[in-house]
């Protein structure tokens, strides 16, 4: 675990014995969820403390920051535009192009909707890093048939369908892309990105965390690897003893951000 990175169980309310005023922000907090954000600077109006202390973001602004200190593309395509760039690549596919893709048992090349969620899920898991990936694989082969075989389809297919959807735009598939695009920004610069994106954040504090995407985990490893700044991660009660537990075996991967398609 690295030394500058905490995890807690809760414990959020810390950040009210932390509120005073500043010139510029010093603590960075970051919600994946508006709404929890949201909720956090009301209650800091409520108890009448000041906000100069905090900047609010979430991963996806955060990633656009360092990307723009890089001159990096920030566009992505949408859900809408995956769903519909899946629907005409299987509408409009030869029988040799549609041999690419092969879809799990039961998933009709009809149903986008549930090809782009396969896509996701493996996304969320892995994040396309070469060493998931092999560990997917790896696990599938040792499950009972024919759940064996259904695991390694699932991840293939998603594999496939982000191969296609890259070949089919310039633009990031999704704002997952650009946290893993920020990821390996800050390995590339040793963190100096960082300093630009953020001179003044001395502290980092991820908060109402019910689980720990590996996109979220790779951009929590890289900035640890590449800055000095303290990487504070509150779960909520419930799933963060678990989480808590696996933080450390979430982060035995090397060069975070690295991605299975290079």
């Amino acid at each position: 675990m690295p030394d500058q990175l905490t995890v807690h169980v809760g414990g959020e309310d810390a950040l009210w014995e932390r509120a005073q005023r500043c010139t510029q922000p010093i603590e960075l907090i970051v919600s994946p969820v508006e709404l929890h954000q949201r909720n956090l600077q009301r209650r800091l109006r409520e108890a009448n403390l000041p906000k100069n202390a905090f900047s609010f973001e979430d991963p996806v602004g955060i990633s656009n920051q360092i990307l723009d200190q890089t001159r990096g593309s920030t566009t992505t395509i949408d859900r809408i535009d995956r769903l519909s760039l899946l629907r005409s690549f299987f509408d409009g596919s030869t029988p040799d192009e549609e041999m690419e893709v092969s879809l799990p048992p039961g998933i009709s090349s009809r149903a986008p909707q549930q090809i782009e969620q396969i896509r996701t899920e493996v996304e969320t898991i892995t994040n396309f890093h070469p060493q998931r990936v092999a560990a997917w694989r790896n696990t599938a082969t040792e499950i009972y048939h024919p759940i064996d075989e259904e695991a390694e389809v699932f991840l293939e297919t998603a594999l496939a369908v982000e191969r296609q959807l890259r070949e089919r735009t310039t633009k990031a598939v999704s704002e997952t892309g650009l946290i893993r695009r920020a990821t390996r920004s800050l390995v590339r610069t040793d963190g100096s990105v960082w300093e630009e994106a953020y001179p003044d954040i001395q502290r980092v504090s991820l908060l109402g965390l019910s689980s720990l995407s590996a996109p979220h985990t790779d951009l929590v490893h890289a900035l640890c690897a590449t800055t000095p700044v303290e990487v504070h991660v509150h779960f909520r009660s419930g799933t963060g003893e678990y989480l808590q537990s696996r933080v450390e075996s979430l982060l035995d991967i090397t060069n975070p951000g690295t991605e299975v398609f290079e």
